[in-house]
């Protein structure tokens, strides 16, 4: 009987530790900021390092009479400028012409997750032990309580369903030296490749901009993760 109670108190003590281990854990886990996550492809084709050259950006047949168009045109504008390219009013006294394309789409994920509650509850044992006293020579009863903590684990699942937006955006510069009529030069593709929570492309746009500008004429992929603070509006 000895035995069996030192078995018990044992598992009991284990048991005990182990949920002091997990609920530790847990504390010290910290959360991580929300981050936009870009995939980044870059193409660059220029004769001449782009610095120092003229460039405009004009709009695709769909933008011509688009606030938002312009509203990203001007955020181009400053970056490709950052960059040390000279921007234009005119596109006659342009070397480079500059599109921008952007679209969202939306597609439906769904998850199982994990429900975790309460597998048995915690219970408390009472025992009485039998001993010899030597000093008494007799033997003694010596009552015993043991508890055992509640077991929490997974209960069930569940599923839950999220609209996951999927962001894009290709900005194209064309060399008007090297162009022949209406058959423009490429001398630069870069495209992004984003998605998220966030129903608008307006939402993450900066965010997008400034992944493909982050290494901007470095040819090649490259995956972009920005905090969210910094660039989500």
């Amino acid at each position: 009987m000895k035995t069996h109670r030192l078995g018990s108190l044992a598992y009991g003590s284990v048991m005990v530790l182990l949920l002091m281990v997990m609920l530790a854990a847990c504390a010290q886990q910290p959360v991580a900021p929300p981050q936009v996550t870009s995939h980044v492809v870059r193409f660059p084709d220029f004769a001449t390092p782009p610095a120092g050259q003229r460039f405009i950006v004009l709009p695709l047949a769909d933008q011509a009479q688009s606030a938002e168009f312009n509203q990203y045109r001007r955020e181009i504008e400053q970056r490709l400028m950052g960059q040390g390219m000279i921007g234009v009013a005119d596109q006659a006294d342009a070397d480079l012409l500059v599109t921008l394309s952007y679209a969202i789409g939306v597609h439906i994920e769904t998850e199982v997750i994990e429900e975790y509650g309460l597998l048995s509850y915690g219970q408390t044992f009472s025992s009485t032990d039998v001993r010899y006293n030597v000093v008494t020579g007799f033997y003694e009863s010596y009552p015993t309580t043991e508890y055992i903590p509640p077991v929490h684990g997974v209960t069930g699942y569940h599923t839950e369903t999220n609209s996951i937006y999927d962001r894009s955006l290709a900005l194209r510069i064309f060399d008007l030296e090297r162009s022949s009529g209406d058959d423009l030069y490429p001398a630069y593709e870069g495209t992004v490749q984003s998605s998220g929570a966030t129903p608008s492309f307006a939402g993450v746009s900066a965010c997008l901009f400034d992944a493909l500008f982050q290494n901007f004429l470095t040819p090649g992929t490259q995956d972009v993760a920005i905090l969210a603070s910094s660039c989500v509006r």
